[in-house]
């Protein structure tokens, strides 16, 4: 009986022991632990302004094929990416505004696609609020190449009244958009080349001009004098670099 109440309170005190380890060691991990909290999250809902556009529309292509431009209503801006294959002079819209808001112009009123100074709309809420958004207007057209008729130890020679060909990339193929000017070295426009006939097509990025005077627009170019050529085409303009000459 000694021997087993003598392993009893061994067993006992082992117990008491590891007993009070344990809650040791629990007290001691929970004075170490500190209750992190996050910051509070605070929702703010805000009404729509009603002073914004929902959306706007170029239609000329269409109502089907209409262009949905880039509205941002926090920096009042419109922005058109207009490629510039359609050729357009002017642009016809079409835009939503929430309910009760109107705007000026108005929708129908055509946007001129070369402003000197940029085109503006002014919307209003039904509480008198306005805003004004800035329309601005990026034309896609890739770079125009226009080859040299010239080089570095030959410089080209043209006869007055005959035609010329220009070759190079991206023409638009419209003569109404694809002009040629002879300019001198300062960049100044001399005269403008005359389309060789109205059939021809210069899609294929080729186009033939001639050197003909007539009695709205005489032939004044000086011979034997350095000349460049310059395209215009829609958006973009490109000047050779090397110069030619014209004989009378």
């Amino acid at each position: 009986m000694n021997i087993i109440n003598a392993k009893l309170k061994k067993m006992l005190f082992f117990t008491a022991v590891m007993l009070s380890i344990f809650l040791t060691s629990c007290t001691s991990e929970e004075d170490r632990w500190t209750d992190v909290k996050e910051d509070p999250v605070t929702e703010i809902v805000t009404d729509l302004d009603a002073r914004r556009i929902i959306s706007f529309q170029v239609t000329n292509p269409g109502e089907s094929q209409a262009i949905y431009s880039a509205v941002n209503n926090l920096e009042k801006t419109i922005t058109v990416y207009l490629p510039s294959y359609y050729e357009y002079q002017y642009l016809e819209t079409a835009i939503t505004l929430p309910a009760n808001t109107t705007i000026s112009p108005a929708s129908k009123e055509l946007i001129p696609v070369f402003n000197t100074t940029p085109v503006t709309y002014t919307t209003k809420a039904a509480d008198g609020t306005t805003a004004v958004y800035t329309v601005k207007i990026v034309i896609q057209q890739p770079k125009l190449i226009l080859d040299e008729l010239s080089t570095a130890s030959s410089v080209f020679i043209v006869n007055a009244g005959t035609s010329i060909t220009l070759k190079g990339e991206n023409f638009l193929p419209s003569y109404e958009i694809t002009k040629v000017f002879v300019v001198d070295a300062q960049g100044n426009k001399k005269w403008q080349m005359k389309q060789y006939n109205e059939g021809l097509n210069i899609a294929g990025f080729y186009a033939m001009y001639v050197f003909g005077a007539t009695a709205d627009s005489p032939l004044t170019l000086e011979s034997d004098t350095d000349y460049w050529l310059m395209m215009e085409s829609y958006n973009l303009s490109v000047t050779m670099k090397l110069p030619f000459r014209i004989t009378n």
